[in-house]
């Protein structure tokens, strides 16, 4: 009994995890996404010519940007396995915009949307 309770309670903190933000750090360039609701029949912007990709850096800061242009700037925290983007919008106003992280290697980040609209969206790091 006494070790099927501590497996469980290891796996339930293996799944819990948290993301440290020095494993955040940099640029990570989108290479794919899809929205999670298969049925949703929205056109998805090219990815190739766009090149959208997303940065931290270390003090906090964030941005989003595609087609060379920056489509979005804020801030952001981690809580646990969610990224709290605060975005600065441009009448001075702030939007919080939560990121699920799926998952996190040092090649790969796999994030998704909170919102009604779930999109998965895959990064490489840049090098």
């Amino acid at each position: 009994m006494k070790n099927t309770l501590f497996i469980l309670i290891f796996f339930i903190c293996a799944c819990t995890a948290s993301v440290k933000q020095e494993d955040l750090i940099g640029r990570w360039n989108y290479v794919s996404y899809a929205y999670e609701n298969k049925s949703l029949d929205k056109p998805l912007a090219n990815i190739a010519s766009q090149k959208p990709f997303i940065q931290f850096f270390e003090d906090g800061k964030c941005r989003i940007v595609s087609s060379g242009k920056t489509l979005s700037e804020g801030t952001y925290t981690l809580d646990g396995k969610i990224i709290r983007y605060m975005e600065e919008l441009p009448d001075g106003q702030t939007r919080p915009v939560p990121f699920l992280i799926k998952s996190l290697s040092a090649e790969e980040l796999v994030f998704q949307t909170m919102d009604a609209e779930v999109k998965i969206i895959t990064a490489k790091k840049a090098k």
